[in-house]
């Protein structure tokens, strides 16, 4: 290639890279349109025609086709100023925000969701203070749960054990308004805040198991305590935060997995899990070859995870089965499990 072929190439890349841009953020900033704006389910259509048109006839009409970028650049600034508020009505399973205080050693929660379900949409919506002692913190088991069949879609959650045998489980949510349903595009556009449930087991993890029927896998996590102190008191602080910062819920940078991954990033100087955020049905295998899981020696990640499964339990049938079962596997394995 001679010199002045790459001289008509640089032009003609830059004006690719420049229509690519253009795309991506107009298609981006149709959801904008749809979602954030008054009348969008009318407006987006408007939207589109036009920025069709400035597209189209760019060469004879240049004003309309800048003009366009200054369109998209107001609907960038107009979604970045939309601020979070937690003055909206939720709906029942998210209506309430935990709170922590940590006197000494004493920890009070209030707010522990405990909610009684006879089946996933009928329950008795109740929320309970339970206190804990910070010395007896010891143990941190991570929770992946499946549904419909998806392996490289999961939900996350964690859960903390302390010595006198009480558990503490913590669920980073999508809190959706009345009338609001979750929904992946949805969830790019500011239409619902996150919430870091507080929940007893019987409630957060039976859910899934039971009335959901999900493929739920608990493996416990590779941490001093700490570490794994540290870590609590870093989810404590994020979940008092939200009182006075609420914050949006989002796909891809704010879902179940990253903001538990971020607070150990943030806390603990651990770097990001090396999954895409959109399929992170395999953050457990991630974190079995980085060493962070408990396992036998030798064993592999397919073994530590057949043994891992929790079973569907029957409704009606307390959590404290599937539970004990998968606490006495761990018991009679806990001098071996190693990390490699």
């Amino acid at each position: 290639m001679n010199l002045s072929s790459l001289r008509r190439a640089g032009p003609a890349t830059a004006r690719i890279l420049m229509y690519a841009a253009w795309f991506g953020v107009a298609l981006w900033a149709a959801g904008v349109v749809f979602y954030n704006v008054w009348g969008g389910c009318v407006l987006v259509w408007l939207y589109v025609a036009g920025m069709a048109c400035a597209f189209a006839f760019r060469k004879r009409y240049p004003a309309a086709w800048w003009s366009s970028w200054g369109i998209l650049l107001l609907l960038l600034v107009y979604y970045l100023c939309i601020p979070a508020t937690n003055d909206k009505e939720w709906q029942p399973s998210w209506s309430r925000l935990p709170s922590v205080e940590i006197n000494g050693n004493e920890v009070v929660v209030t707010n522990v969701r405990n909610f009684i379900y006879r089946t996933e949409q009928d329950f008795d919506a109740r929320y309970v203070t339970r206190r804990f002692d910070l010395d007896k913190l010891s143990t941190l088991d991570f929770a992946v749960s499946h549904w419909d069949g998806m392996e490289f879609v999961a939900h996350t959650m964690l859960s903390f054990g302390f010595e006198d045998g009480k558990h503490l489980a913590l669920s980073a949510e999508t809190r959706l308004p009345e009338g609001v349903e979750q929904g992946t595009i949805r969830g790019l556009y500011k239409q619902f805040n996150i919430i870091y449930i507080l929940a007893d087991e019987e409630d957060l993890f039976a859910l899934r198991t039971t009335y959901r029927k999900e493929d739920m896998y608990l493996y416990r996590i590779n941490i001093g305590r700490d570490d794994l102190k540290k870590a609590f008191l870093g989810f404590v602080e994020k979940i008092n935060g939200f009182h006075s910062r609420p914050r949006y819920y989002n796909t891809v940078t704010a879902n179940c997995t990253t903001e538990l991954v971020d607070t150990f990033k943030d806390y603990l100087g651990v770097r990001r899990w090396q999954w895409t955020p959109l399929f992170n049905g395999m953050c457990d295998q991630d974190a079995y070859d980085r060493g962070e899981l408990l396992h036998l020696p030798g064993e592999s990640f397919q073994e530590l995870k057949k043994r891992s499964f929790l079973g569907h339990g029957r409704e009606g049938e307390g959590w404290d089965r599937l539970r004990r079962r998968w606490e006495e596997g761990w018991n009679a394995d806990q001098a071996a499990a190693v990390r490699e």
